[in-house]
């Protein structure tokens, strides 16, 4: 009796190192994997392949302002990024700027292209910048030279007091494409040079006031 029970006891031991062994191996190989994956994606070249505007940008900041929401008064809270471009390419280019900002929680917010007057003559009155341009009517032809400088600004609204980090990826700042295969689909996607600016916030987002800290900026495709 005591033999089958300790013959029992080493099988089972033998299984569950066995067991916990493949689970390390498939972990492993998983990583691997997708380690293979992002280093086969496209990189943006070390000297550009085309056009590239000159952007300049701010630290995000937080604006709270009422709003009437179903006519009642209501709390909102926004995330301004402000930038400013410069066409220093030889040549017009058409300017059509994309911004989306990831929370280290996955969850992507676009940044509104839809501003009121009102909004805009709040958002010029909080970055003390008057010559902000509308988001609506920021795209467009941007001419050469420092004189024909255009500042904007994205905003973004959905930040909750869970998100202590995020990435801004800011598009439409130059002409360099790739294509790459998308594995699910088999088609292919078109994947635009792009401008990382990764940020931490140590305070909550919403319920204290944040330190916003730059913890790098790259060029990725996206």
């Amino acid at each position: 009796m005591h033999n089958t029970t300790r013959h029992f006891s080493t099988a089972r031991l033998v299984a569950t190192t066995v067991a916990a062994a493949l689970l390390i191996a498939g972990m492993i190989v998983g990583t691997s994997a997708a380690r293979a994956r992002k280093s086969l994606a496209p990189q943006p070249s070390l000297a550009s392949k085309s056009w590239q505007i000159t952007f300049g940008h701010g630290v995000p900041m937080r604006m709270t302002v009422v709003c009437k929401k179903h006519g009642q008064p209501q709390l909102m809270t926004y995330w301004l990024f402000t930038y400013s471009v410069a066409n220093n390419t030889g040549k017009d280019i058409y300017f059509n700027p994309r911004f989306d900002l990831v929370t280290d929680t996955g969850r992507i917010i676009p940044a509104s292209v839809t501003t009121t007057p009102a909004m805009l003559a709040k958002i010029r009155s909080f970055t003390g910048n008057p010559f902000i341009i509308n988001p609506m009517l920021i795209t467009g032809r941007l001419l050469q030279g420092a004189d024909n400088v255009k500042d904007g600004v994205a905003v973004f609204a959905g930040l909750n007091s869970k998100d202590r980090g995020f990435r801004i990826y800011v598009s439409g700042l130059s002409g360099e494409t790739a294509v790459q295969t998308d594995p699910l689909t088999g088609g292919h996607v078109i994947l635009h040079k792009t401008m990382e600016l990764h940020y931490s916030t140590p305070g909550e987002a919403i319920n204290a006031k944040p330190t916003i800290i730059l913890l790098g900026t790259r060029w990725v495709m996206r």
